[in-house]
């Protein structure tokens, strides 16, 4: 057996993206579809990259995670709103240039979460509430939190 055929994902991310921060280091940014930290179904940041083939189609992170990679985007073309908001708060305050972050209007702690909720409704196939209503966010979380906590495998936000 290879060292490719050894080789098994903790992660799969698609979309995703390449994020250079201001220090020089670099993150991937992208929607997990499986984690097996965190049960995926959720926009992310990954610990430093320590190891990328040319073609992009893997990596390894200083936290020993192993990513399956699939569609590679710029960050001026994340998909939806929760991922321009998701990338604002986790990728933004650490960019090695801001200008390239996407713009966003909403208050980042509505939007934190907002996303939380969003990634809650994929694991209970249900309508996550809109952005710009906090009351329907917070009602949201509060009505579905019990049963999200009770399902099987990995929970975090």
């Amino acid at each position: 057996m290879n060292a490719h055929q050894k080789w098994r994902a903790n992660v799969h991310l698609d979309p995703w993206c390449l994020v250079e921060f201001a220090d020089g280091t670099e993150a991937l940014f992208g929607f997990a579809i499986e984690n097996d930290a965190t049960g995926g179904l959720a926009w992310m940041r990954s610990s430093l990259v320590e190891w990328m083939p040319e073609d992009g189609s893997r990596a390894r992170t200083s936290s020993g995670r192993r990513y399956a990679l699939g569609r590679r985007i710029s960050i001026d073309q994340l998909p939806s709103e929760e991922a321009r908001y998701a990338f604002a708060i986790m990728m933004t305050p650490r960019l090695a240039d801001p200008r390239l972050a996407p713009a966003v209007t909403e208050d980042l702690t509505t939007a934190f979460w907002w996303i939380a909720a969003c990634k809650m409704a994929r694991h209970l196939t249900t309508d996550a509430p809109p952005l710009h209503d906090p009351t329907a966010t917070g009602k949201f979380i509060a009505d579905h939190l019990s049963r999200y906590l009770e399902r099987r495998g990995p929970r975090l936000f």
